[in-house]
């Protein structure tokens, strides 16, 4: 008895050090709670790659892992279509979310090819991830990305005159921040970015669930602020990203202007960012930038958690992607 007590202590004692261990390794570096999220993040994104693929029309093509920027082995896309090439059609360059530090287009490419089914041509775009590429990194890559779509339209079959910036979580602040720069030059200028297509080819926004407002990270206690800290962290490179002024063009709505592109926004009720969202369209509002919503009562059942619009064999999830194809279609 007395050595199954020093046993247990014994691995007791292992383990608590352990956890000090990876304490102090989280204190020091993003890198392990990076790591841990990363898994748990992206195995979701298999699942759902994997639930997806019956939905997939048969008569979509896929062209994948195009080189977009020169040196860069993370600048990939994806193009799904469909019809053959030679013809230009509504373009959606969706970015995949994360948290800035997971997923992939890969994990997505599904997805986009149901939205292609519908008609148009939708762009993957792959971008690095944190903590091996700090903010503002995948900004600057998918400004390349829309350059590199408009150089190359004709053999791609994409109308670049009618962009489509859309994405999901972290994607969706990339997407939206890209938006905006275009849409205002000192908000580009602010992290050194210089635009290189015009506003005219931007027609709209397609944004799920992102992250707009950080300031709402203020108010977050425990566990949640303890997930956006170590998720900021990484995406950064500290912890003062709040009060950091060249963290601030990560909240999209302390820059948007009135010459916003129109927006399609969406959020589960019961996604933790809701509040992101909530933001957003208060700001739009105030702008008076044109905008849909596609939003859920607060008891809606079943309760439509983060992402939710990938969940094709859900009712939401059927509406939110009606919506997506009649946002497009109304664009001029």
């Amino acid at each position: 008895m007395r050595r199954l007590g020093l046993v247990v202590g014994w691995l007791l004692g292992l383990l608590a050090a352990g956890l000090v261990g990876f304490g102090v390794a989280a204190y020091l570096s993003p890198k392990p709670a990076s790591v841990v999220i990363r898994r748990r993040f992206d195995r979701n994104g298999a699942e759902r790659l994997t639930a997806t693929a019956p939905f997939v029309p048969g008569h979509v093509v896929s062209t994948l892992d195009i080189p977009y920027r020169d040196g860069d082995p993370d600048a990939r896309l994806d193009v799904h279509r469909s019809t053959t090439p030679g013809v230009a059609l509504p373009t959606i360059v969706w970015v995949h979310g994360g948290a800035w530090l997971s997923g992939s287009k890969d994990l997505i490419a599904n997805y986009l090819r149901v939205i292609a089914g519908g008609g148009c041509t939708v762009v993957g775009v792959g971008y690095s991830i944190s903590p091996r590429a700090t903010y503002p990194t995948q900004a600057l890559q998918l400004l390349d990305a829309l350059v590199y779509l408009t150089e190359h339209a004709d053999e791609l079959g994409v109308d670049a005159q009618r962009l489509v910036l859309a994405g999901d979580s972290a994607g969706a602040q990339i997407s939206a921040q890209v938006a905006g720069m275009v849409a205002s030059p000192p908000y580009a200028a602010s992290i050194g970015a210089h635009p290189r297509i015009s506003l005219d080819q931007i027609a709209g926004t397609v944004l799920f669930c992102g992250a707009f407002d950080m300031s709402l990270a203020r108010g977050l206690r425990g566990r949640n602020r303890l997930f956006v800290d170590s998720v900021m962290r990484s995406f950064t490179g500290t912890l003062d990203y709040l009060d950091d002024p060249r963290f601030s063009g990560i909240s999209v709505v302390e820059h948007l202007t009135a010459d916003f592109p129109p927006t399609f926004v969406s959020c589960g009720n019961a996604d933790p960012g809701l509040g992101h969202t909530l933001s957003l369209i208060a700001t739009l509002e105030r702008f008076g930038v044109a905008h849909e919503t596609l939003l859920f009562d607060a008891d809606h059942v079943p309760p439509l958690g983060h992402n939710y619009q990938f969940r094709l064999g859900a009712d939401a999830g059927q509406e939110a992607l009606a919506a997506i194809q009649r946002f497009v279609e109304r664009l001029p």
